[in-house]
């Protein structure tokens, strides 16, 4: 596994929030436009938002593919907007782009502009944030995304462990609406409603960002006393970055469990600290270099193998997804017993 300093995440965060579009390609073309002489192929991806480390790994993935695979791609930010990310697909569709991939921000508002893309015969594929069809017939090729149920359902299981089946929680939800909100929300509270001595006694919406990990938990800790509250889940490790500094500023840190998930090196370094209790960890850069290779090898007429994807030896299962192709990612829990393992250093 690759480690990313913290030096480098920044410098990360500075470019890419420097620019709404940025193009990678084997060439290293800067240009917009498609050359007829060499028939390069473009893809347009619009992702939910930049600024995030989750989404600057998958980025990394995406230009290092298409750089393998000899396609252009452009790449751009959706500022966690529905409203701008419509724009960038109908922005792509004028371009005459290849193909398009979308990460959406939020789901449901997206589906009158894949509707669109979908009507235009664009091959088109979703990243990361799951969409459905809500009836809409709106189709996509493939869908990558890594197995957020999972990381729900182990979530929840930490949670029964770290309280031995009885205790109050709280829980830093994400963004509502969100695919990775539901999919993991939905897991976790299966688990949670399973095991009858747990209560939910509070959750609220983070947004999974730092500021709203701590706004949220600042709000818990008011609430609920020492001796009232027993854990808080994190549905993010950003949130929990933010949630952390609220616990121990308030001096809780010792009569609280902290689960959390996604696999920052700086949220395990906590659990090998002995800051947080249980985390877990996907690999963005694996759905950025799946989803690229898949896209490609469409537009060039191949037939990508959905069943057998991988990178780094981490494979991927192939389900499906309302009738649909879903080529899922792994996902793995993260406590003292193997925090130490070298593949889960964090990224």
């Amino acid at each position: 596994m690759r480690r990313f300093a913290a030096k480098t995440r920044r410098a990360s965060v500075a470019l890419a929030a420097a620019a709404i579009l940025i193009s990678a390609a084997a060439c290293g073309s800067s240009s917009g436009t498609k050359s007829a002489s060499s028939k390069q192929i473009t893809i347009g991806w619009s992702v939910a938002y930049f600024d995030h480390p989750v989404y600057q790994l998958m980025m990394e993935g995406i230009k290092e593919e298409a750089a393998k695979q000899g396609v252009k791609i452009i790449l751009a930010d959706g500022k966690n907007d529905p409203a701008v990310q419509t724009q960038q697909l109908n922005n792509f569709l004028a371009q005459k782009v290849d193909g398009i991939i979308l990460t959406p921000a939020v789901s449901d508002p997206m589906i009158p502009a894949v509707k669109k893309v979908n009507a235009a015969k664009v091959p088109f594929a979703i990243v990361d944030r799951r969409m459905e069809t809500k009836g809409s017939g709106i189709k996509w090729d493939f869908l990558v995304s890594w197995d957020m149920v999972k990381s729900g359902t182990v979530g929840g299981e930490q949670v029964v462990k770290a309280l031995n089946g009885k205790g109050k929680i709280a829980v830093v939800e994400g963004t509502a609406g969100a695919g990775s909100t539901v999919d993991r929300g939905g897991a976790f509270y299966k688990v949670i409603a399973q095991n009858p001595g747990i209560q939910v006694v509070y959750k609220a919406d983070g947004n999974f960002t730092r500021s709203g990990g701590q706004q949220v938990t600042e709000a818990i800790l008011q609430r609920f006393p020492k001796g009232q509250l027993d854990a808080i889940y994190y549905m993010a490790d950003e949130m929990l970055f933010g949630g952390i500094q609220a616990i121990k500023n308030a001096g809780r840190r010792d009569d609280l469990k902290i689960i959390s998930c996604d696999g920052d090196k700086n949220a395990l370094d906590l659990l090998r600290k002995g800051d947080i209790d249980y985390d877990g960890i996907f690999f963005p850069k694996d759905e950025g270099i799946i989803g690229t290779r898949l896209m490609a090898q469409q537009l060039k007429g191949e037939k990508p193998d959905l069943a057998n994807q991988e990178f780094e030896g981490r494979k991927a299962a192939l389900v499906q997804h309302e009738g649909m192709p879903w080529v899922k990612p792994d996902f793995f829990g993260v406590d003292p017993s193997n925090m130490k393992d070298p593949q889960f250093v964090g990224w």
